[in-house]
């Protein structure tokens, strides 16, 4: 094949790599209904095309096609290595402590899936998860597409990326991904050349009207036209979020149903955008609504959902939640309307006495104080009459009684020695489980002790984490506090368990509007008789923390009055230092405070500048063969231009290798006679050429065989350019010769 016809076809093997590569991230933007930033997008794109890459160069250079996916396999968790861990092995290779990070962040990642509501926040555990998929579905369409010549099979592998974001979202994917979805299908389908007699090298403009032609752009235009219309008019697409098997079908019997409510906890929170979630009336005053509480403490796995039973019909009426015998309080009757919510929990503030409105089949346990389904089924606005309790500080502290609760609430396995020594001492002046409680209570909220809230917890420094945060950090969201609290209340001898919901929220007329921005965690600690009463450890400086009567008046004392001086003035009240509170922002949420000594944007960089690292490694890796070869032209076009010792051979290498670039492979016993001849008629050069090239091998013939004339040839650079210029006319390099010269990858190149 001569140098023109090769500048004019394409390889149509790359046109297949690329447009599978196209179809594998325009199926990807169907995350963008999952997450609420983009910062999955960069890492993402990083796997595909490292893949398609190494596929494309596997397939030009590897001997045994076999090999190809593993070398796929071997870039993508070198690509994973750099963009998501630490402990990488001269920052790319993936060590035995990289490979144990990665799975690390793989089942955080499975966490979140299970639990997270969407869109989350594309944390760094996400975006290792979504690269990684994308990354193996990139080489099975490469190896379908290539391997087995079937680019429609394809589509049932693109079809599946598509339906995890599916079964994640509650609302419909972004109509668009539908849309950029068919057409890199389309794309992908006109590249299987081998149903229309594709050659491996096929000329640009057939390639070009096959992929862009009028039977590709009729089956595009009408595949999207029914993706269109599926994607805005069909209402089947998405669940609640959760993944088959994680949903309220997993009840069963006494057993929870393994949910990790402080990851979905923790992805409301960090929304990128507040989402109102209902909206209340006849409430009387701040309570917390409480969607699920907690008995169960793991020191692995921190505070779980456990003991939950089948309890009674929500629909009838409820009796006092089990251990409580006072059912004095005030009575309330408030209407809750779910707007963006949707869960198996009914949240329910204070003691409720009746529920109705929310639908059939909910259920009510006193002993854990949650209302659930086993059913899927829509929110609907529900009405709850319910007590909420006002016991005083002089009632809990004369609480005496048997406890009659689960002994589980008092177990202290897996308590640390040193925590459990941190409960006694700041309880050991405390007279009553009541003093006991306010004291721990206090050491969260109180300035002087350092506990500061904020979204980012401190980093750990060892692999106790509630350790670390009693001891080291000391900073960090609602989970770290209700945790702590509620297990040095147990380590003090009080039962205790962690609740999850949502703080009272905003006023707006006469009515509560509570948002993602409310979700929170709290502390309940039993008292006999009076049963659970509400503790709050979280040092929320935003107005959001609803402490109950008695304990407001036990954390914040009346401060005497100042007394006068003897000259009769006043003495001005002593102004108590602040800790470092997280700022608002406009909604009220908390605004994370930097750390000392470092700027506001020191929560990490992320992988953005190591995805762009990655991303000039992999250019100049790519780039480094054809300079290579330009950095060996040069020095041999300067050793011939001064007339070096040996200057004719060192221009015949190089007259060698611009062939050898264009495909020629001279027999090593030919002369240089005969290989000049072969290369004249082969590649075509015109009479300049051909002239120039056979003064060359009479010169190369008189250094070989008659080294004895005294003067360089004057004339042997100019003979040494004319050749290439005759080559460069007759027969040009495509782009891929250029980019991978064949010259660079000889086992054994010429050393000139």
């Amino acid at each position: 094949m001569s140098g023109t016809t090769l500048w004019r076809t394409v390889d149509t093997s790359l046109v297949s790599t690329a447009a599978g590569a196209v179809a594998v991230l325009c199926a990807a933007t169907a995350f963008a209904g999952v997450f609420s930033d983009a910062r999955w997008v960069l890492p993402a794109l990083v796997s595909v095309v490292s893949v398609a890459v190494v596929g494309a160069l596997g397939r030009r250079f590897l001997r045994r096609a076999v090999l190809v996916v593993p070398a796929q396999l071997a870039v993508l968790l070198v690509v994973l290595t750099t963009l998501f861990s630490g402990s990488a092995v001269l920052g790319v290779l993936p060590g035995p402590a990289a490979v144990d990070e990665l799975g690390t962040l793989l089942v955080r990642a499975v966490d979140i899936v299970r639990t997270g509501v969407p869109p989350v926040a594309a944390e760094p555990a996400l975006q290792c998860l979504v690269s990684l998929g994308l990354g193996l579905v990139a080489v099975v369409v490469d190896a379908i597409v290539l391997g087995f010549a079937a680019p429609a099979v394809s589509g049932l592998v693109l079809l599946c990326v598509f339906a995890v974001p599916a079964s994640l979202d509650g609302a419909l994917l972004p109509w668009w991904s539908f849309t950029l979805g068919v057409l890199g299908f389309a794309l992908l389908l006109a590249t299987g050349g081998q149903h229309r007699g594709w050659r491996r090298w096929e000329d640009r403009e057939r390639v070009a009207h096959t992929l862009f032609g009028p039977t590709t752009t009729a089956v595009a235009a009408s595949a999207t036209a029914i993706a269109l219309v599926v994607g805005v008019t069909a209402t089947g697409v998405g669940t609640q979020g959760r993944l088959p098997g994680s949903g309220p079908d997993g009840l069963g019997g006494t057993d929870g149903i393994g949910l990790q409510p402080f990851t979905s906890l923790r992805g409301q929170l960090n929304r990128g955008r507040v989402v109102e979630l209902f909206r209340v009336r006849g409430l009387p005053h701040g309570a917390y609504l409480r969607a699920m509480t907690l008995r169960k403490f793991d020191p692995q796995r921190g505070w779980q959902l456990d003991g939950l039973t089948q309890g009674v019909p929500a629909d009838r009426p409820l009796p006092l939640p089990e251990g409580t015998t006072i059912g004095g309080g005030e009575p309330a009757r408030v209407e809750i309307q779910p707007i963006g919510y949707r869960d198996p929990w009914l949240p329910v503030f204070g003691n409720p006495t009746e529920v109705s409105g929310m639908g059939p089949d909910w259920r009510y346990d006193p002993a854990a104080g949650i209302v659930f389904t086993q059913t899927n089924q829509e929110s609907r606005p529900y009405t709850e009459r319910l007590v909420l309790p006002s016991p005083s500080p002089h009632d809990l502290r004369n609480a005496h009684g048997p406890e009659a609760i689960a002994p589980a609430y008092l177990d202290t396995a897996g308590i640390s020695p040193q925590v459990t020594a941190l409960a006694r001492r700041i309880t050991a002046g405390a007279r009553t489980d009541f003093d006991k409680a306010v004291a721990l209570n206090r050491f969260f909220t109180d300035p002087a002790n350092g506990f500061h809230y904020d979204l980012r917890t401190a980093p750990a420094t060892g692999s106790d984490a509630l350790s670390d945060f009693l001891f080291h950090g000391r900073r960090g969201f609602c989970e770290q506090f209700a945790s702590s609290m509620a297990v040095m209340l147990r380590a003090a001898g009080i039962p205790s368990r962690v609740a999850i919901g949502f703080t009272a929220g905003s006023r707006d007329g006469d009515e509560r509007v509570i948002t993602t921005e409310d979700a929170h965690a709290w502390v309940e600690a039993y008292f006999p008789g009076w049963g659970w009463q509400t503790f709050d450890p979280t040092p929320l400086d935003d107005g959001r923390t609803s402490l109950p009567p008695f304990l407001g008046s036990e954390l914040h004392p009346a401060q005497p009055a100042p007394q006068p001086t003897p000259g009769g003035t006043p003495t001005p009240p002593t102004v108590q230092p602040q800790p470092d509170h997280p700022s608002t922002d406009d909604h009220g949420g908390a605004v994370p405070s930097p750390a000392p000594g470092r700027g506001a944007d020191s929560g990490g960089v992320g992988p953005w500048p190591t995805a762009v690292g990655l991303l000039a490694v992999l250019l100049a890796l790519l780039a480094s063969p054809a300079a290579v070869r330009e950095a060996r032209r040069r020095r041999r076009l300067h050793a011939v231009a001064e007339g070096d010792a040996g200057a004719a051979s060192i221009a015949w290498l190089e007259v060698l290798d611009e062939f050898r670039d264009r495909g020629a492979a001279p027999a090593p016993t030919d002369t240089a006679r005969m290989v000049a001849d072969g290369l004249i008629d082969d590649h075509a050069l015109d009479e300049s050429g051909a002239e120039a090239l056979r003064s060359l091998v009479t010169a190369v013939e008189r250094e070989w065989y008659a080294p004895t004339s005294p003067q360089a040839d004057d004339t042997l650079a100019n003979t040494l350019d004319e050749v290439r210029d005759s080559l460069a006319r007759s027969a040009p390099l495509p782009w891929r010769d250029r980019l991978f010269p064949r010259s660079v990858f000889r086992l054994a190149p010429a050393r000139a």
